[in-house]
């Protein structure tokens, strides 16, 4: 009996034995893929870091998918770098003066020293942008880490004043040949908007620029639908603050309206050029600063109801906008335009014959082309008309939103989504455009508030019978 209970026992613990090795054996084999997978996704993920820094080492800028809003009437933002100063205040007075708001990249350390005009740009609802702190290129450009903590200086600057941390940015100098690739997305991953200007004033090409010249540089820049202008109102630019009103003035004359810039407005951005700066990103440097800068943006992630803010602002610019622009518009109403051809008669468009938006001349096309000699038939059940003027045939196709050029009866050159439209039975067409298709130009363009001329030059009729491909050279595409 004794005996059995030994061996009863002892063949109890062989089993007890056999079950902790078949666990222990278990857990190191499920343990396996588990460290397989983790090691795996480290390794996937430092590969995707290192294909990343090397396409961004060659240059090229991984584009963030944004949406953004493309305002009703012309715009234009107005943008003033390098304050505050002494000369802030007048801007702000003449801002408020014309209803117009505008954006102030700010710097830092000026900031520090006219605190109230930094409260003032905020509380008369403009647009404060950060553009570092001290402005100095070697500095700023030497190596991100120093750009990125002089915005971070520049943004505490801005809390601490005016509880306001700016998400847009502008480089001192405009970011082509200063930014490279890492730069711009490791901006991008913290958050911010990097915006330069598609029209230079011209105010800061050396001391003391005369306003004479700033004019000048305004009138002959292009017209967009969406203008951001660089002006500055730093110290020594008196000639900013003169000329001002005048800029003003010439763009509510063209029906432009004006905004302050937001995260909602698409930013002007310069290419990727080839850095002047002389600076080596290594790829440990570039994780470390990756890390950074999404830290960042996490910690300083936007709420819902401040985008649904940002959007309501946006919206009633646009509101105020809508409303200046129409009352500027009915007041041009009244104003003929007259139209010299060199070489031929000249001719008068009244008011109700014409429309100009933001600067460009549109009117039926039947009425400019029969003023210049030529004749024109529409076919309405096929919403086309053929206007015929010397050794050109145009055919506008209104369904296909196309334009087929002929001279001396051959095909030269096809259009799609050309500029017309359907108005009251009249195509509606470009002036400028429609000059360019029929072989001239316009030389020159007189436009304020008592007076509206046009010069027109035609190219002669015989050089086209000699050589056709001349025609093809001086062609300006239709669409857009």
């Amino acid at each position: 009996m004794c005996f059995r209970v030994k061996h009863s026992t002892n063949r109890q613990k062989r089993v007890q034995l056999w079950v902790v090795v078949l666990l222990l054996v278990s857990l190191f084999f499920f343990t396996i893929p588990a460290r397989a997978t983790e090691s795996d996704g480290f390794s996937a993920q430092a590969q995707e870091g290192q294909d990343l820094y090397q396409k961004l080492k060659t240059g090229k800028r991984p584009q963030s998918e944004k949406t953004y809003e493309t305002p009703e009437q012309p715009t234009v933002y107005l943008t003033f770098d390098d304050g505050p100063s002494k000369l802030t205040s007048q801007v702000l007075d003449i801002l408020d003066k014309e209803n117009v708001k505008a954006t102030f990249f700010a710097l830092g350390e000026q900031a520090e020293a006219h605190p109230a005009l930094v409260k003032r740009i905020v509380q008369d609802g403009h647009t404060l942008g950060n553009h570092s702190y001290n402005h100095v290129y070697k500095e700023l450009y030497s190596d991100f880490q120093t750009f990125w903590d002089q915005i971070q200086r520049s943004e505490d600057v801005f809390a601490s004043l005016a509880d306001t941390r700016p998400q847009l940015v502008r480089a001192p100098g405009g970011t082509y040949t200063n930014f490279d690739a890492y730069y711009y997305y490791l901006m991008d991953q913290a958050g911010y908007t990097i915006v330069d200007w598609n029209v230079d004033s011209g105010d800061s090409k050396r001391v003391r620029v005369p306003a004479s010249e700033i004019w000048q540089t305004i009138k002959g820049s292009p017209l967009e639908h969406e203008i951001n202008i660089l002006f500055h109102d730093g110290s020594g630019h008196e000639s900013t603050v003169e000329v001002l009103p005048q800029v003003i003035s010439y763009y509510k004359k063209l029906g432009y309206a004006f905004a302050p810039l937001t995260t909602q407005v698409k930013p002007k951005q310069f290419p990727v050029g080839k850095p002047k700066w002389s600076r080596n990103m290594s790829l440990a440097h570039f994780q470390d600063l990756l890390k950074e800068t999404q830290q960042y943006a996490l910690a300083h992630v936007q709420t819902d109801q401040d985008q649904k803010d940002a959007e309501l602002h946006l919206a009633q610019q646009t509101a105020v906008a809508r409303e200046e622009t129409a009352q500027i518009l009915s007041a041009q109403a009244a104003v003929p335009l007259q139209v010299h051809v060199a070489g031929g008669s000249s001719f008068t468009i009244e008011p109700a014959e014409y429309q100009l938006r933001a600067n460009r001349i549109e009117l039926p096309l039947r009425f400019l082309i029969e003023k210049m000699g030529g004749q024109i038939e529409w076919q309405a059940e096929k919403k086309k008309a053929n206007a015929h003027f010397g050794v050109y045939d145009l055919e506008y196709d209104l369904s296909a939103r196309s334009i087929r050029l002929y001279t001396l009866g051959n095909s030269v050159a096809t259009y799609s989504l050309a500029d017309m439209d359907l108005q009251d039975g009249k195509i509606i067409v470009p002036l400028r455009k429609t000059i360019d298709l029929l072989g001239g130009r316009i030389t020159d363009t007189v436009i304020e508030s008592d007076k509206r001329e046009v010069s027109v030059a035609l190219r002669p009729f015989y050089m086209f019978k000699e050589n056709n491909s001349i025609l093809k050279n001086s062609l300006f595409a239709m669409g857009g």
